[in-house]
């Protein structure tokens, strides 16, 4: 059942769940024709604001990305101001080719920030490709559409798609290559934009209608603004190192806190030296093992860095017994896993039988907790200076222990 939540509280399930959504909105016609007028302003405003925050977090890929839906939803809105004449066969043409090349080309150049010369290059690519888009619109004629719909298969996509074999093929390309880069990344926000491309391709390739594609512009926009504030939050509350919440996001739970609640604060035992004698790397290392497991501490404890080696694990609202054999628990798995250094010159694939080797050197691997239960009358920062206490005797009475006050 876990798995199960965990799956479907991915940025990916959100993604796919507000496409779906659309899908079923315009199935079902749920949107009455004249209230499309507010879903085309409200693309407008909720794109503006996705580029206005790609611009504020430096995010030069999804910057130059936006532009792609604002520019043929201006295209769409404004036919007679930007165009002589818009031709709709012109546009159903032009925009997946050029919207899924962008893509392609624009994904392809790795992230260095908005203002940088990487960023000016990337955002001079995607005008040029725009600008190419808009010629393409403007002086679109019946031999670029014959060229574009000659059938390249021995069996044309037409049957699935209303667009040409040559746009169904590009647009599965670009999906492809930005989904498997996209797979690389941690952050939301090289993500997003595969979910950006889907969501316009959608009806670019099946629908064909303007307001259908108007109304998967604005879900590409809500796509954009959740990976940026998803990304903002975990910079602000998930420390980088170990990717557990930061001190930070513990002093916010402290706000919303019950008035029964157990605090422990854990000390890796002798990091100083450990870190002196394999170096900062494997230090680091340590600490991200560390991190996991805590993680993974029983009736319901939520780890959190406080800082340094420390770590604080937060019960709220669980008995003390409970929480002790959960604590000790953890305690004794991570003395028990200890931690494995390998030589730097190890082959990178593991042999098929494991084998005894002096590349391999097991070092002891050591907690100390310090307990402490909320009081009345007293402050979680008051409980966390109790549990400091605790872990200081702990410390004292030869590490590898826990000691609750």
């Amino acid at each position: 059942m876990q798995r199960l939540q965990d799956a479907l509280s991915t940025f990916h399930a959100l993604c796919l769940g507000m496409i779906v959504s659309a899908l079923l909105i315009i199935k079902l016609s749920l949107i009455p024709t004249y209230a499309y007028y507010f879903i085309w302003q409200s693309t407008f405003v909720f794109l503006l604001i996705a580029i206005v925050l790609s611009i504020y977090f430096n995010k030069s890929k999804l910057f130059v990305l936006l532009l792609f839906p604002l520019f043929f939803s201006l295209c769409l809105a404004f036919p007679n101001t930007l165009f002589t004449k818009l031709s709709v066969s012109a546009f159903w043409h032009i925009t997946p080719v050029i919207t899924a090349l962008g893509y392609l080309l624009i994904y392809a150049l790795q992230e260095r920030g908005l203002f940088s010369s990487f960023g000016a290059l990337r955002t001079s690519i995607g005008l040029i490709i725009l600008g190419i888009g808009y010629i393409g619109l403007k002086y679109f004629s019946p031999a670029l559409q014959q060229a574009l719909d000659t059938p390249i298969l021995h069996v044309s996509l037409q049957g699935l798609a209303k667009a040409s074999d040559f746009i169904v093929i590009i647009t599965i390309v670009s999906l492809l290559f930005v989904f498997l880069i996209s797979m690389l990344f941690e952050i939301q926000s090289q993500k997003a934009p595969f979910w950006m491309l889907f969501s316009q391709m959608i009806p670019l390739l099946f629908l064909q209608e303007s307001n259908h594609f108007i109304l998967f512009c604005l879900v590409a926009s809500w796509i954009a603004i959740a990976a940026l504030v998803h990304d903002a939050y975990r910079m602000a509350y998930i420390d980088t190192l170990t990717g557990v919440p930061s001190r930070r996001a513990l002093e916010e739970r402290f706000l919303r806190l019950g008035s029964n609640y157990i605090i422990a604060m854990v000390d890796i035992d002798f990091f100083k030296k450990f870190n002196d004698k394999f170096g900062h790397d494997i230090g680091d290392d340590v600490l991200k093992l560390v991190a996991k497991e805590l993680s993974h501490v029983k009736n319901g404890g939520k780890a959190y860095r406080y800082g340094g080696e420390e770590f604080t694990i937060l019960f709220s609202g669980k008995k003390k017994e409970d929480c002790i054999m959960a604590l000790e628990e953890i305690r004794e798995h991570i003395f028990r896993r200890g931690f494995v250094i390998r030589d730097k010159n190890r082959p990178e694939k593991a042999p098929k039988e494991i084998r005894e080797s002096t590349a391999v050197k097991k070092e002891r691997l050591s907690v100390s907790i310090g307990v402490a239960m909320s009081g009345k009358g007293k402050t979680p920062q008051e409980i966390i200076k109790l549990a400091d206490d605790a872990l200081y005797k702990a410390k004292e009475s030869g590490r590898n222990c826990l000691i609750c006050l």
